[in-house]
């Protein structure tokens, strides 16, 4: 957790109000998404240039807008004793049981452990996991992370970042903490490894990021790469649920002299290029967050998506993204689209170089909910040639509603490629 969020932009109504949630991770868990995250209880003190932060929580959701809290992690029943001082944290499962990763301030790093998230928690060491003289950089901000090979380790520091293997009993050290070689740093005081290491990988990828600046690398251990900064303000971290991409990060409320007050949670979707870049955030996200939708918007894209199958896939296009490789029984969710009219009309932007077209089915609620809509879809000649769609829904009543596109057509064949859509009176 760092001290110099000033650069952090007010940004979409955050998850979890009223209630302040900085340094948050979020851990899928099968359909829930586990927020493991500390607490600002009052303002930041300019003074002592300070958080007050006496404990951790967690909570939990199953579609990234209704949250539910599950758990307190209370510094009392560890070794740090009471304290105000629990920065952040992160929480991963490991062979059906949970681990819960925690800051003593910027001094040392703990581990507690629980049966589930709902608690209760206990401290697996009685004593720091990581010590304040294990390493040269501080024992703070730990990012957790298992690689597809099932071993497991630790990231965290300041101004040069650690990483270390942990055993496979998840409260153990491997291997000694060593230093993150980073290449290609520009020189500015936006790209300074401040703290706040976050660990994820994409397509066989390692993504080490720092706020908003982030490098790739090949192996775990690096050396990294320097790539650019992405949108997300903060203290951050990316995940994938429902076959989506997400990152959530942090959104300031401040007075009316904007001074800092108390840190937030936001969320939103990550495209990547087809360079391996993370592609700007939308706009229109960033406002109004993930998994709701608009019914007035100018168009809701594809890739908005929050749910799919595994095989479709989101590709690049020159105006955006699309998705693709939608074959027979493959689906897209968008669930919450609010202020839908009477009778809508569903308005969809695809290409189709099948010559056999395919079928759209509008399915109420999932993909297997009842069917309020349905269109043949012709072939539109070549995947570069867009067309629309109009689909008139089975008298929808007004209101907020949840759609599924699912795709029928021959097995085994790519029947059509969805830009967008919109919803028309």
């Amino acid at each position: 957790m760092s001290l110099l969020l000033f650069c952090c932009l007010q940004a979409q109504t955050p998850i979890i109000q009223p209630f302040a949630l900085p340094d948050v991770v979020m851990q899928p868990d099968g359909e829930t998404v586990y927020a493991f995250a500390g607490t600002d209880v009052l303002p930041f003190d300019l003074d002592l240039q300070t958080f007050v932060m006496p404990y951790w929580r967690c909570f939990s959701s199953r579609d990234l807008v209704h949250w539910y809290f599950e758990s307190m992690l209370d510094p009392a029943d560890t070794y740090m004793g009471k304290s105000s001082d629990c920065w952040a944290s992160h929480g991963i499962k490991r062979h059906d049981q949970w681990y819960w990763y925690f800051s003593q301030r910027s001094i040392s790093t703990g581990v507690a452990s629980a049966r589930t998230p709902a608690g209760p928690w206990k401290d697996a060491l009685g004593k720091p996991l990581l010590p304040a003289d294990i390493s040269p950089t501080a024992e703070y901000d730990n990012c957790a992370f298992i690689d597809d090979d099932g071993r497991a380790y630790l990231v965290f520091g300041a101004g040069t970042y650690h990483i270390v293997e942990l055993n496979d009993d998840m409260i153990s050290l491997k291997t000694k903490p060593q230093p993150i070689e980073i290449t290609g740093i520009p020189d500015g005081p936006q790209y300074r490894r401040v703290d706040a290491p976050f660990l994820h990988k994409y397509n066989g990828v390692y993504y080490l990021s720092w706020r908003r600046p982030y490098a790739v690398s090949k192996s775990i251990l690096g050396p990294y790469a320097f790539v650019g900064m992405h949108d997300a303000q903060g203290h951050g971290g990316f995940f994938t649920f429902k076959n989506q991409w997400f990152v959530n990060y942090t959104t300031l409320k401040t007075d009316e002299n904007y001074r800092l007050r108390y840190r937030f949670c936001s969320l939103a979707y990550v495209h990547y290029k087809d360079d391996g870049s993370i592609a700007p955030m939308e706009p229109i996200i960033r406002q109004h967050g993930v998994g709701q939708y608009d019914a007035a918007w100018d168009d809701i894209q594809a890739e908005w998506h929050m749910g799919t199958t595994s095989t479709t896939l989101k590709k690049e296009i020159p105006s955006g993204f699309e998705m693709r490789n939608l074959r027979n029984g493959d689906y897209l969710r968008f669930p919450y689209i609010h202020d839908v009219p009477r009778d809508a009309v569903i308005e969809l932007k695809y290409s189709c170089a099948n010559p056999a077209g395919a079928r759209v089915s509008i399915r109420a609620y999932e993909p297997t909910g009842p069917e309020i809509g349905a269109a043949h879809v012709n072939p539109t000649g070549c995947w570069d040639d867009y067309q629309t769609l109009p689909i008139p829904l089975d008298h929808n009543p007004p209101g907020t509603i949840s759609l599924a596109f699912v795709f029928l057509g021959q097995p085994a064949e790519e029947l059509l490629r969805l830009d967008s859509f919109r919803v028309r009176p």
